[in-house]
This record gives C-alpha cells, structure tokens and sequence, in this order.
C-alpha cells in the first residue's frame, strides 16, 4: 500500500471545506472528546495537525470547527486542563 504525504497546515486550509471535511473523515484518526454545556468537542488528528469539530447537543449540528497545530487549545482534552512542561 502506498504511503501518501502527510498534510501540512497550509495545504489543508487552501482545501474547500467540503474537501476538508473528506480528507478528515478517510485520514484523520480520533483523539479525544471534550463536553461542554450545550455542546461537544470532538479532536481528530491529520498528520500534524488537530481538527476540532463543535457539535450542538440533542441536533448534532456542527456550530464550530477550529484548526490548529498545537498549544493552547489542546490544553482542555487533557485530565487537569494544563500542560506542564
């Protein structure tokens, strides 16, 4: 099976969304999932980049998605909520 090249954050972004969104649901690999008041995180991994999908509770409708590499906003998939280095 042939290896394909990991996705890079710019390339990813110059995607259309629907684009995005295929890419992620053949590649990305689930990492965790975070609950809210009235919504859900959902954190997948696509090479070296995280897609964080918002769903509303009840409608599942997605009310938010954020893209990024690192930091901060992985910060509250973690058990105490803080990176200590």
């Amino acid at each position: 099976m042939k290896n394909s090249k990991p996705v890079k954050l710019y390339d990813y972004l110059m995607l259309k969304e629907q684009e995005q969104v295929l890419l992620l649901a053949r590649k990305g690999e689930f990492v965790a999932k975070f609950d809210n008041v009235g919504t859900h995180c959902v954190l997948y991994s696509l090479s070296s980049i995280f897609v964080e999908i918002e769903h509303e509770k009840g409608t599942n409708k997605v009310v938010n998605r954020a893209i990024f590499q690192s930091g901060a906003d992985l910060e509250k998939y973690l058990p105490s909520g803080e990176i200590i280095i």
